[in-house]
């Protein structure tokens, strides 16, 4: 391991303003919390909400800003003692709530910086939100311990949220149903081992589910696309008495011009929950809970181990202001929406 010494000056992705294209500029880091390490990024794995906030800066971060909220990489610098079981050379894993990995170094919180053992770099890279995302969904607000020998219908399986989602009922012991309509999606989901695959393209979603369930429906449905399209099918599959899981606040629909859909599924006797990794760092009543995150993390590398948990990476993309932009356009045009994209940046 190289020393770095404080301040730092590294090359970052940034973003001038909200809706300015991707650029290349330099950054520095000056200081540390006691709190806080200092990462050498290798992976930063790019999520849906890159995009998005590339042209609104939803979380208001200071402006110019770097997006990219999970990584995996080397610790170089701690903030203060050792305590906690880091030190410098560690290679790890985490996330950064207020973003800053699609850089050559980032600042990250101790309490969500992980040993990444014998998890790859990239794959590493993924865990951070996108696995919390379908974690937090499911197991916090969803408690789908309880649902275990039940189906579960996970729309949009073979994205990045939802793949986690489809492995993480399979491993609760939950029977689970995928819909895709691509080729390369229907494909992960079949190495995944989904129970149930549904091809969009060519079958009717609501029909073969309510045939696979004995016109009962799903005791539960998480759906994580943001889609109108996937949310009139999702709703209309909900079994009385069962539980519907919407990753996505109500301001997140509107950005998403999509419906709230709470009516639909409560007039099926069923309930609504909302997953939202976000108010983990904006809602003080969820700020005590992120131990039950880190936790999360801690869990993902023994799932991983035991082949129960394995994130699909589909493309890496260079450290590149093109090409990165060239991603959040992709995205966009809902081009990528199959496994996991990642930026190399070491």
């Amino acid at each position: 391991m190289n020393q770095v010494n404080l301040p730092v000056t590294f090359n970052a992705l940034t973003i001038e303003k909200p809706g300015a294209p991707v650029t290349l500029q330099q950054k520095t880091i000056g200081s540390l919390n006691n709190d806080e390490v200092l990462i050498r990024i290798s992976y930063a794995s790019i999520n849906k909400m890159d995009p998005g906030l590339a042209l609104t800066n939803g979380f208001n971060l200071p402006l110019p800003y770097v997006l990219g909220f999970d990584f995996s990489g080397e610790v170089v610098k701690l903030g203060g003692e050792a305590k906690d079981g880091l030190k410098e050379g560690d290679q790890v894993f985490g996330r950064i709530s207020t973003g800053g990995c699609f850089a050559e170094y980032a600042v990250a919180k101790r309490e969500s910086v992980i040993k990444r053992g014998n998890i790859p770099a990239p794959e590493a890279s993924a865990f951070g939100i996108a696995y919390l995302t379908a974690y937090e969904s499911l197991v916090v607000t969803g408690n789908i311990q309880q649902y275990k020998g039940r189906w579960i219908y996970v729309a949009g399986a073979a994205g990045g949220v939802g793949h986690f989602a489809a492995q993480i009922a399979k491993i609760y012991g939950l029977r689970v149903i995928g819909s895709a309509g691509k080729a390369a999606s229907l494909e992960l989901l079949q190495k995944l081992k989904i129970d149930k695959v549904i091809d969009y393209s060519k079958q009717d979603v609501v029909r073969e589910i309510m045939g696979i369930t004995g016109n009962k429906g799903a005791d539960l449905v998480y759906d994580s696309t943001y889609a109108q399209s996937s949310y009139n099918q999702s709703t209309a599959v909900i079994a009385s008495g069962g539980v519907y899981i919407r990753l996505g606040t109500e301001m997140q629909l509107n950005r998403y011009g999509v419906k709230d859909m709470r009516a639909v599924v409560e007039g099926r006797g069923a309930k609504m929950l909302i997953g939202d990794l976000g108010r983990y760092t904006m809602d003080p009543q969820y700020k005590s809970q992120v131990p039950k995150l880190t936790e999360a993390l801690r869990q993902a590398g023994p799932w991983y181990e035991q082949g129960k948990l394995k994130p699909v990476i589909t493309g890496t993309i260079k450290f590149d202001a093109a090409a990165l932009q060239q991603a959040f356009d992709d995205f966009m045009k809902g081009k990528i929406n199959v496994g996991k994209l990642v930026v190399k940046a070491g």
